[in-house]
This record gives structure tokens, C-alpha cells and sequence, in this order.
């Protein structure tokens, strides 16, 4: 699950640093802040599409879960690729956690929301990944993905690669975005997408 972009100078992060970043709380602050605008603007689109299922790809410690909080009893599956981020997630009797990589994962069922939250742009064949998990989405369902908008001028690698990644989902048929801001100049834009995208 890596990004091989060296045009736009994107780093790689192998699997083992991943875990190196998770155990020393290196991603901590997607918990808090800022991120919390990102995370509360999918959350609520989870609650008002009435969802009782969601697959969160790329869950890390499970701040989504977190955020859905104890009103969602419905069924939650979170997939991360690293060991350290799930093992540091206290255990809910209501949730599965597997370790897995986004771009081979099994089929688990069929899921009101899919979630992918920044994900996208650390995958080899990110289109692939979207049609793959727009298969486990529900009838009526979505796939919610949410990709940062790194500003130009701090981050020009980043940006490229992103402003790319958002344009090809954006032709993706049946798909809407909304831009969440998070206070500074930190923002988000948020992709819906229904199964017809799988078309």
C-alpha cells in the first residue's frame, strides 16, 4: 500500500514504518483539532443516511468509530493495514477489526457506508481500490471518501498527486464533494459516491 509517484515527490512508506508511526503516536492528532470538521462532516453523513453498517478502510486507531459514538449500534468493520494502529484501539464487543491491505481485501459483506478517509493516495491503483469497495456498498448505500487539500505553495508533491486523485473520482458517475474546513488552512474535500460508480 504504498505511492511510487516520484515525479510529484511523494513519498513511500513501506509497512514497517507505518507501524513505527503508530506506535510512537506519530498520527495521535487525527483524534483531536482540526481533524475533528473532517471527521464530524462524515459521521453525519453516515447518521442521515440512516446507515447501520460501515466498512472504515484504513480505520487506524478507529477515530471514526469514536466519533460515531455510542448512538451507532449498528455494525462497524475497521480495516487497517497496520498491527500498532489496531492493537492500540481498546476492544468494543460491537466492532471487527481486521488487519488487512486496502488493495486485497476480501469481500466482508454488504455495507450502508464505506469509508475511505484519507487514503486514496497511499495505494498503487487508487480507481481500483474505490470500484472494488463501490462493490461492497449497499443498494442506496455510498462510498465516502475524503481526501486533504494540502495547500500548493507548503506542499507541492501532495498537492499534485491529490488534485488528480480528486478529478478522476469526480468523474466517477453518481458522485457528489462538499469541502469541509477545519480552521486555518486546513480543509478536506468530501467525495459521495453511489454503486452506479461501479459501472
Amino acid at each position: 500500500m504504498t505511492t511510487r509517484d516520484t515525479a510529484r515527490q511523494v513519498p513511500e512508506t513501506s509497512r514497517d514504518e507505518w507501524e513505527d508511526q503508530y506506535r510512537s503516536g506519530r498520527w495521535d492528532y487525527l483524534a483531536e483539532g482540526p481533524e475533528q470538521a473532517r471527521y464530524a462532516a462524515l459521521c453525519d453523513r453516515i447518521r442521515s443516511a440512516g446507515a447501520t453498517s460501515v466498512l472504515d478502510v484504513g480505520c487506524g486507531t478507529g477515530v471514526l468509530r469514536d466519533c460515531l459514538g455510542d448512538g451507532f449500534t449498528g455494525r462497524y468493520v475497521g480495516v487497517d493495514w497496520s498491527q500498532a494502529a489496531l492493537a492500540a484501539r481498546p476492544p468494543r464487543p460491537d466492532e471487527t477489526l481486521i488487519c488487512a491491505d486496502a488493495a486485497r481485501l476480501p469481500v466482508l459483506g454488504s455495507f450502508d457506508a464505506v469509508v475511505l478517509s484519507e487514503v486514496l493516495y497511499y495505494l498503487d491503483e487508487p480507481l481500483a481500490v474505490v470500484r472494488d469497495l463501490l462493490g461492497q456498498v449497499a443498494p442506496g448505500g455510498q462510498l465516502l471518501v475524503s481526501l486533504y487539500q494540502p495547500p500548493a505553495d507548503r506542499h507541492p508533491g501532495w498537492h499534485a498527486l491529490i488534485r488528480d486523485l480528486g478529478r478522476d473520482v469526480r468523474a466517477l458517475p453518481g458522485t457528489t464533494h462538499e469541502q469541509v474546513t477545519g480552521g486555518g488552512r486546513r480543509s478536506w474535500l468530501l467525495y459521495a459516491l453511489t454503486r452506479e460508480a461501479v459501472r
